[in-house]
């Protein structure tokens, strides 16, 4: 395990553990500056890491890792793992095979996240086929940039935020257009 390190905000020199270890505010040796630190539980905790125990006489192995001895059975199709292999999913314990293979993936727990910048790009993109509906989905889709842009990306891929900027510069042109439609047609009255 590293040690845990903490650096001044102001000169962004690290601040050694003598001076920070059990106080709530920190001076900094180097600038003298005083910040307060926030200490998380989480972070001094031991973290708990699971070993394989080696298999002995009369025990089962696991079926990935003859040399470990078995742990639990998988809930999906009963081989026996070892503290390695075994994926613990809501009460239940996984072989990594039965869990690459369930269908019912998109119910495990942080395994979907909305892609606000495809609900963005969709809302800028497909009302133009049908230009009326732009009225309503212009607005839809800046407001959707603007809330999606800092929540949280794919799991399994990374944010792509230039589809934001297309969405909202062609929802602002949308917008933009249709001030002018009606200008022209106030103007004329």
């Amino acid at each position: 395990m590293t040690a845990a390190k903490l650096a001044c905000p102001k000169c962004r020199r690290t601040v050694p553990e003598v001076f920070w270890q059990g106080v709530d505010v920190v001076r900094c040796p180097t600038c003298s500056s005083e910040f307060e630190q926030l200490r998380f539980p989480a972070l001094g905790a031991a973290r708990r890491v699971d070993r394989a125990a080696a298999t002995g006489s009369g025990e089962a192995n696991c079926y990935f890792h003859a040399q470990n001895r078995a742990e639990a059975a998988c809930d999906g199709c009963g081989r026996y793992v070892c503290a390695v292999c075994r994926v613990p999913v809501s009460g239940q314990h996984f072989c990594p095979s039965c869990l690459e293979a369930r269908t019912d993936r998109r119910k495990l727990p942080e395994n979907h996240r909305v892609l606000y910048e495809h609900i963005a790009l969709l809302l800028a993109f497909l009302p133009l086929l049908l230009w009326p509906f732009t009225l309503i989905t212009a607005p839809a889709a800046l407001g959707v940039c603007f809330w999606g842009w800092n929540k949280p990306g794919s799991l399994v891929g990374k944010r792509r935020r230039w589809r934001f900027i297309l969405a909202g510069l062609l929802a602002t042109a949308q917008i933009v257009g249709w001030l002018l439609i009606f200008t022209r047609m106030f103007l004329r009255f």
